[in-house]
């Protein structure tokens, strides 16, 4: 009884090491970096300087 146990347990250790870390590495490899060509765009636009919260007018 402990042989096949053992030897599953030793087949699903010795897939996840190999898998894992391709995985890992394949995440790295695939990863979106920022482009360093183009400029940054505007989501918003900027805030107003003459009516900002926060101010403390009199």
């Amino acid at each position: 009884m402990k042989g096949p146990h053992r030897k599953a347990h030793a087949a699903i250790w010795t897939i996840l090491g190999i898998a894992l870390p391709l995985a890992f590495i394949a995440a790295l490899v695939m990863r979106q970096t920022t482009p360093a060509d183009r400029p940054a765009v505007l989501l918003e636009a900027p805030a107003e300087r003459n009516g900002e919260a926060g101010e403390s007018g009199g």
